[in-house]
């Protein structure tokens, strides 16, 4: 591969290791053309990058942003999938799962989120389940609400009959002096 080339591919990693919070480190090397194009029309589609990178350039990438623990796994094909949706990707990776040779295939090696780093298919079910900051924060927000809404409601609704009572009670009042006139 020549200098250029290479040089061109290091600097497109290394922008999406800057643009993406969340990078997946699959294997789909014994995908087909029909399933390849089915699994990346999928990514397309929910905004992620998929990109095959040799294991060279890729472990030079790592060293310098200092990630060297994801280098044990660059073994045979890898594809990085780069999101900013923390768990799209999973979710796409269990939606692909398809056996080939006595092996599902898309295998996830790797996930690196929010500084930590999680090896292997057995953490997918999980990654699929993480939720991300903004999701919590949004639910947080959203529970919080519904109890502030009761709350007012429950308030309302007990100020309105208090309300009325004072009302009722005025009136008769009312009713009353006039009757004693």
């Amino acid at each position: 591969m020549y200098n250029k080339k290479k040089g061109k591919i290091l600097y497109k990693v290394n922008k999406y290791f800057k643009k993406y919070k969340y990078l997946y480190f699959i294997s789909i090397y014994k995908f087909n053309s029909d399933l390849f194009y089915k699994f990346k029309k999928d990514c397309f589609y929910n905004n992620i990058k998929l990109m095959n990178v040799k294991n060279t350039l890729l472990k030079k990438v790592l060293k310098k942003r200092k990630k060297t623990n994801i280098c044990k796994i660059l073994i045979n094909n890898t594809f990085i999938m780069y999101s900013n949706n923390i768990n799209i990707c999973p979710i796409i990776i269990k939606k692909h799962k398809i056996s080939i040779d006595n092996k599902t295939y898309p295998i996830l090696k790797a996930a690196y989120l929010n500084d930590y780093t999680y090896f292997g298919e057995k953490h997918l079910k999980s990654l699929c389940l993480i939720k991300s900051k903004e999701e919590t924060l949004f639910n947080i927000l959203l529970y919080l609400k519904n109890i502030f809404s009761n709350l007012i409601i429950y308030y309302k609704n007990y100020y309105n009959s208090k309300f009325l009572n004072i009302i009722k009670a005025l009136k008769k009042k009312s009713i009353k002096n006039e009757k004693n006139k």
